[in-house]
């Protein structure tokens, strides 16, 4: 009878039903322990072994949820963990492509510079030999 006293409200509740006794979800481990052995063709035996049943699947069930939600929390971490890292990678994209538009712009820049500084050139030659071929005339 003293196993009754160191089990778990819940796990006593699990019992009562079980024993098909009537019971009240306000009842303290004392009162449901009077209860379960003042009941009609109480067996000791019996009710040790259920109770202990009841206890083992109450354990394995807080085993399985936890194995859960620590396979859950991980699978978590390792999404948020490819996030970052896809993150990352845009990131990195993004500065290449900025730089080779920069490079782009330098580039077009200096070849716009290159010709403008070539047609100016063209266009003073041009006027020189127009000015020559005036005065020889």
């Amino acid at each position: 009878m003293a196993y009754l006293g160191k089990g778990r409200r819940e796990d006593l509740f699990v019992l009562a039903m079980e024993l098909n006794l009537r019971f009240d979800k306000s009842m303290t481990i004392a009162t449901l322990k009077d209860l379960i052995t003042g009941s009609e063709g109480y067996d000791e035996e019996l009710t040790k072994n259920l109770h202990t049943t009841i206890a083992e699947d109450r354990k394995s069930n807080e085993e399985r949820i936890h194995i859960e939600e620590r396979a859950l929390k991980l699978r978590i971490e390792e999404r948020e963990q490819k996030l970052r890292i896809e993150e990352l990678r845009i990131d990195e994209q993004k500065r290449k492509d900025e730089f080779e538009l920069e490079k782009l712009r330098i580039q077009a820049q200096s070849n716009l510079g290159a010709a403008t500084s070539e047609g100016t050139e063209s266009n003073l030659a041009l006027s020189l030999a127009s000015n020559l071929a005036l005065n020889t005339l």
